[in-house]
């Protein structure tokens, strides 16, 4: 039996986001380990009966840990001789992938979940983590990319080969979103934040300023006086790992603006599809992404959306037909969207129905996990059974 380790940075993407995978290639036969940093996701994976190993990978700029990292990941590779590391993020992408050439792993794939480096970056800090891709790139056997935009940047700025970068996309689960399976649920979450009978504006993902959530507050205080009863909720936190006071930013600008009795702040919470179900429109102002999910979920409930015109967001949403895209880092037309969608229930309607045939039709998580097991199988087959 093969032997193939996922490897990501916090366990909260290893639960959530890479589960998924390592369940469908334990059904094609493969032994399966997680390793992230230590957290109540790991703990899950292993009571599924998942391998699983605590190690801790920071997601900052500090070498010396990265290298006392890297040494650990050395030894436990060496060890529990993987066939197959597949690293997943920036900074475990890294030094996983290092950490499996200086072990010997055979069979090294990457995902990039969203390139580091973006538009908004100096051009020196640009070239920077574009040549420590550049590096990494030369000795993995498989980039996997889920955006288009990524991967054609990639080639662009010769980060690899083409034939190396296969485009994946994203994608979720439709059978487990959408109003009519989660009805009751999403009225008693209304009901017990009094969210009334008026139009929900939801937000979910960390609560960072990456994720435009401070653009999120200050669009909702604009929305707020122009559509009455009109309610807002934030669902999510920081990671312990974020280097973010945006949460202290949110409470006070929500006392500030006047929100307290209209922004519902959720804090982490495990019913997102029937908080979703909850929401008349799902607004996500990142100024970097690289495949939100979070849209994607909400697309799948029915809802209308609301994003920035940035690499991945731009991939999901048609704007205009699915929902409208803004200039990033622009709360005033963030709220000009908002307001649009909101004055109108037939477009509400249109753009939430247009939205879930988009999802079944291109981001069926099912169908992005068949691709991924049939690169990796190839892989395989390739470099391990000769």
């Amino acid at each position: 039996m093969l032997k193939i380790l996922q490897l990501c940075a916090v366990d909260f993407t290893a639960y959530h986001l890479l589960r998924p995978l390592g369940a469908r290639l334990r059904e094609a036969g493969y032994e399966v380990t997680f390793c992230c940093s230590p957290g109540e996701g790991l703990d899950l994976l292993r009571d599924e009966g998942f391998g699983v190993r605590a190690i801790r990978i920071s997601r900052n700029y500090n070498v010396a840990r990265h290298g006392r990292s890297m040494t650990a990941l050395i030894g436990f590779m060496l060890r529990e001789r993987f066939d197959i590391v597949h690293a997943h993020t920036p900074v475990a992408g890294l030094i996983g992938r290092g950490a499996a050439k200086i072990a010997g792993v055979r069979g090294i794939v990457y995902t990039a979940h969203g390139f580091y480096f973006h538009d908004g970056m100096s051009p020196a800090m640009h070239s920077f983590f574009a040549g420590l891709e550049r590096w990494a790139a030369a000795f993995t056997d498989v980039i996997f990319v889920q955006s288009a935009e990524d991967r054609e940047e990639a080639i662009r700025l010769g980060i690899a080969s083409a034939e190396k970068l296969v485009h994946i996309g994203n994608g979720v689960d439709p059978t487990r979103f959408g109003k009519g399976i989660h009805e009751r649920e999403a009225a008693r979450f209304r009901e017990e934040h009094g969210l009334g009978g008026g139009p929900v504006v939801g937000f979910v993902g960390r609560t960072v300023h990456e994720k435009g959530a401070i653009e999120f507050v200050r669009a909702a205080a604009i929305v707020r006086a122009a559509v009455p009863g009109a309610k807002f909720v934030m669902v999510g936190e920081p990671l312990r790992s974020d280097r973010d006071r945006c949460w202290d930013e949110i409470m006070r600008l929500r006392d500030e603006l006047g929100l307290v009795k209209d922004l519902v702040l959720t804090g982490y919470r495990k019913d997102v599809p029937s908080i979703l179900a909850s929401f008349d429109l799902f607004v996500l102002p990142s100024r970097r992404e690289g495949m939100p999910r979070a849209l994607l979920e909400a697309m799948a409930t029915g809802l209308p959306v609301v994003a920035t015109a940035i690499r991945g967001c731009r991939e999901e949403v048609v704007d205009g037909e699915t929902g409208i895209l803004v200039p990033p880092r622009n709360h005033a037309a963030l709220a000009g969207a908002m307001r649009k969608i909101l004055s109108s229930r037939d477009l509400m309607a249109r753009m939430g129905a247009e939205g879930r045939s988009r999802v079944l039709a291109r981001f069926d998580e099912r169908k992005i996990v068949a691709l991924q097991i049939e690169h990796i199988g190839r892989l395989a087959r390739k470099k391990l059974m000769k």
